[in-house]
């Protein structure tokens, strides 16, 4: 008797029929397994399978009758036929691996598209909400003969009626053009109008604006982007440090660390602990090829001028000093740490299309309010404001509420400290962080006032646990304990 597939009935072989087994525990040849008119699901129980096809094993069982078979059959021990080249047969089998290839990865991106442009209609709902609202406003105080008076909150309105026009326009273009590269060098150009593919091509122009990736071109103005010079050499960052011995005076020696580079390629990409006068000196030369920065003590705005104009910068860790004003920030940041940020610094963050990871510690501006980010790559925050700038901070974490994962606050639980918010639990849970996993209450190390005040520390934690969702891991990252304890 001759085995046979369960679903084409064909007779199991060695070739094209090689008996498979699905996690099911039912067995199919080989090329029912790879015909996609199954969808992936046993023709008998129909239980789906997420494996790949060439992932499955065989059936070992019905290979050990199979060849058992054939030596009671023939006498001899079965043997593959030889191959015969066949060019049609090779270019099925490649479109149907490249096939399988574009299903996988079209099931991977398409959820991630949906779930960005929600995200950009939500944002945009947002903001039309506060656009009419000062409309309204507006409005009202005209009606009521009250127009010289300066309307409060106005500038935020503003910009948002700006970005709702700019994401209009976008829309309305009369002509979208792509051009795409291959790894190979071939170009895939297409210009669309306005109706099918043009208008999802549209939607996802004003994801790649949000992202800080299409910027608008002006007839009268030539825009040049800055373009950071190519680094040619092995795939280490190398880090310069700055010691005392780089000093002399107070006064950083840059000559003599220019010298110890003799060649480009051996430039730093990591400067830390910079300090001492001319060290915007040192920037001017080697911040063109610097991806991080860590300057040590209260910067000068002079370094913080050229500290802007470093295009390849990705990581800063910065400390202004009070009542000084300081130049914006780069806006291609993926990490920054900055403390006693100032009013202007803060207000670009808005503008970080990259930013992933964020530290801001003892703002003291006036208080802010910051619109829900279009960007959604902000994945850990930390925050350290006083109970005057409370407002700040929870504006700040509600507009990266929607990304979020891990977030940091600094916090007393002593009602004479100017951190202690008897409320953070409730206020947390109000700002909507839809995706926060872990909760990390920050203390004073030097104070260390979990040591001598253990029960403050529980019941506070108890506290916000019994706020937020119960996936949030809240923890005192001083004593470390989780909110399980007790």
């Amino acid at each position: 008797m001759n085995l046979k597939c369960d679903n084409c009935i064909h007779n199991l072989d060695f070739e094209s029929h090689r008996p498979k087994c699905i996690p099911c525990g039912h067995t199919i040849c080989k090329e029912c397994v790879e015909n996609p008119a199954l969808g992936r699901k046993c023709p008998t129980c129909r239980m789906e399978f997420k494996r790949r096809p060439e992932d499955l094993p065989d059936n070992g069982l019905a290979l050990r009758v199979l060849a058992v078979q054939s030596l009671e059959n023939d006498g001899a021990p079965p043997c593959k036929k030889p191959k015969i080249e066949d060019p049609d047969l090779e270019q099925l089998q490649r479109g149907a691996a490249a096939g399988r290839k574009v299903v996988e990865m079209l099931r991977l991106v398409v959820p991630l598209a949906v779930e960005s442009l929600n995200r950009q209609l939500e944002s945009s709902v947002a903001q039309l909400g506060q656009v009419e609202e000062a409309l309204q406003r507006r409005v009202q105080r005209e009606a009521a003969g009250d127009v010289g008076t300066a309307s409060d909150g106005v500038e935020e309105p503003l910009q948002l009626a700006e970005q709702l026009e700019a994401s209009h326009r976008l829309l309305t273009s009369t002509k979208c053009t792509v051009v795409a590269e291959e790894e190979g060098g071939s170009t895939w150009t297409a210009s669309v109008q306005p109706g099918g593919c043009g208008d999802t091509l549209r939607l996802l122009l004003l994801q790649l604006r949000a992202d800080g990736l299409l910027g608008k071109v002006h007839d009268d103005v030539d825009i040049i982007a800055p373009v950071t010079p190519a680094y040619v050499g092995p795939p280490l960052i190398s880090v310069l440090t700055i010691t005392d011995q780089h000093l002399e005076n107070g006064r950083l020696k840059v000559n003599d660390i220019l010298r110890d580079i003799p060649q480009k390629w051996t430039i730093p990409r990591s400067l830390k602990y910079l300090q001492g006068d001319g060290s915007e000196d040192l920037l001017r030369v080697m911040g063109p090829y610097l991806e991080e920065l860590e300057v040590s003590g209260e910067v000068q705005p002079s370094v913080m001028e050229e500290v802007q104009n470093m295009s390849g910068l990705r990581r800063l860790k910065v400390q202004c000093a009070k009542n000084v004003d300081y130049p914006d920030l780069p806006l291609q940041l993926e990490e920054l740490q900055h403390t006693q940020i100032t009013e202007n610094q803060l207000r670009c963050l808005e503008d970080m299309p990259r930013l992933r990871s964020l530290c801001v510690y003892n703002y003291h501006g006036p208080n802010l309010t910051f619109p829900p980010s279009q960007h959604g790559r902000l994945l850990w925050l930390s925050v350290c404001f006083d109970t005057e700038h409370k407002s700040t901070m929870l504006s700040l974490i509600r507009a990266y509420a929607s990304s979020v994962q891990e977030l940091r606050v600094y916090c007393t639980f002593s009602e004479n400290q100017n951190f202690y918010y008897p409320d953070l639990g409730q206020e947390l849970a109000a700002c909507g962080l839809r995706v926060l996993r872990r909760l990390v209450l920050v203390r004073s190390p030097s104070l260390n006032p979990c040591r001598d005040q253990v029960a403050g520390c529980m019941l506070q934690r108890r506290s916000i646990v019994g706020a937020l969702p119960p996936s949030v891991d809240v923890v005192c990252k001083l004593c470390h304990r989780s909110d399980d304890v007790l």
